[in-house]
């Protein structure tokens, strides 16, 4: 049901919790978990999805199994945060068992890709069936031949004469506990060369779903992943959309001329088929004509300058005047009173750290810590360098200008994971340096790029009179 920040703000208030109107509205605003309707009204993912339905069609591999594997085929009708694995499926009433699927690493990350090539095989690596392949010491290589936990199609074969080419049509049926409804639709009898009434729908659903897509990447722009921009696009088109005959996502990527899978920085997303993703357009003009469109590196999230504070008494220095000059870059000017708070704020935690601070406790974390610190000064220094207009943004290579951004992000969840006193468990630190070492490299690369564009950039800003 639709529900209003006002009427969950009573609902926090009663259960005793502080918070404004204007933070509750704007954490609705900006989670992803809910959607905004008209007149500041919302409604969650699951009320959203609850009872919608989506189809896809199982491979020649897995009807030979009698298994088909969740992987991405139930993206965005389901809890994003829900692996596959964990996903529950009911045929006729009865829980569908889960079944092992034997498979080779390409068909692996066909069924995963639309959480983009760059986080399929993570995806794929927590899988229970592939715990004891180590995927991350292996660079996230998959090996040529693994398994995955699988659906077993088994009870649905025995009901029905279920084959190759046959659809299977799910519909959600309990969005918080992740269980589906699976029904199958036979479609092996029919005449292969005839096209019939439910062809013709379903050709219709992907020239819906390809204008609704188009339409969303001029308004809304490349979101933050391809997740949420399909959960925008079936949510607002669901009437279209989430119909008996309609196709799967995977089938519509091949069926498109106009959509495909595109770089955006290190990651991918749904965008125009063929071009690249551009960093600035008229989704996010605002952000960047605005005086705030640089990021405040002397208002950093506590656990960065946490991470800074313990870095210090890792490598067993205590120049707190150090600390604040690789919070503060160079290209960044504050006034006198705004650098004498952050002083006062940066002496106060670093006494409260270094009482409960043990070097040997941190030594695990601590060297992964201090690499990921110089790489987020290095990052945030050229992002505050880069302190252009919209205008000018546009005339820096957009690519190198997007990865530098999702290097920040990145860098930034490392840390936020590594300011935790817990030490990370081996498996979870190995991934982490190898994501360091990628982002290093990649940093070395766009750096250079971005400052010979930005140097451009400076020049123009001075006419010869």
């Amino acid at each position: 049901m639709p529900f209003s920040a006002k009427e969950l703000l009573a609902m926090l208030c009663g259960l005793g919790h502080k918070i404004t109107l204007g933070e509750l509205s704007d954490f609705l605003d900006n989670d992803c978990r809910a959607f905004a309707l008209q007149k500041r009204m919302y409604i969650t993912r699951a009320a959203a999805f609850t009872d919608q339905v989506f189809s896809f069609v199982p491979t020649q591999r897995e009807i030979e199994q009698k298994v088909f594997v969740p992987g991405d085929r139930c993206m965005p009708f389901v809890d994003f945060d829900a692996l596959s694995f964990s996903l529950t499926f009911e045929f006729m009433g009865q829980k569908l068992p889960q079944k092992l699927f034997s498979t080779d690493c390409n068909t692996a990350r066909d069924l995963f890709y639309l959480y983009g090539d760059e986080f399929s095989a993570q995806y794929i690596s927590s899988d229970p069936a592939c715990k004891d392949l180590h995927i991350p010491e292996n660079s996230f290589e998959l090996p040529l031949h693994l398994k995955l936990t699988g659906i077993s199609l088994e009870p649905v074969f025995e009901k029905v004469d279920f084959k190759y080419g046959d659809r299977i049509l799910c519909r959600v049926y309990d969005w918080d506990k992740g269980i589906i409804e699976l029904i199958p639709i036979l479609t092996h009898k029919l005449n292969p060369f005839q096209i019939n009434n439910e062809d013709f729908e379903r050709q219709k659903w992907y020239e819906h779903l390809e204008k609704a897509l188009l339409e969303s990447f001029d308004r809304m722009g490349p979101c933050s992943s391809i997740e949420e921009q399909l959960a925008n696009v079936f949510y607002e088109n669901r009437a279209e959309l989430c119909v008996p005959n309609c196709g799967s996502i995977h089938e519509f990527i091949e069926y498109s001329k106009k959509v495909g899978l595109e770089f955006f920085g290190v990651e991918t997303r749904l965008w125009f088929k063929g071009q690249d993703v551009p960093a600035v357009g008229k989704w996010n003009l605002d952000m960047y004509d605005s005086d705030e469109r640089m990021i405040p590196f002397f208002a950093l999230p506590d656990f960065v300058i946490d991470c800074y504070l313990k870095d210090q008494l890792y490598e067993k220095k205590d120049d707190i005047n150090e600390v604040i000059s690789k919070i503060i870059p160079k290209t960044l000017t504050i006034s006198k009173e705004e650098k004498d708070l952050l002083t006062l704020q940066i002496r106060d935690r670093n006494a409260i750290i270094r009482k409960k601070y043990n070097w040997f406790a941190d030594f695990a974390n601590g060297s992964l810590r201090h690499r990921a610190l110089n790489l987020f000064t290095e990052v945030g220094s050229l992002v505050c360098e880069l302190d252009c207009d919209n205008k000018e943004l546009e005339n820096l290579p957009q690519q190198e200008l997007i990865t530098l951004s999702q290097l920040y992000s990145h860098i930034s969840h490392i840390l936020e994971i590594l300011s935790d006193d817990k030490e990370c468990e081996e498996e979870e630190a190995c991934a982490m340096e190898l994501s360091l070492e990628g982002m290093e490299l990649n940093f070395e690369d766009i750096k250079p790029l971005l400052i010979s564009a930005l140097d451009k950039v400076k020049k123009n800003r001075f006419n010869v009179i």
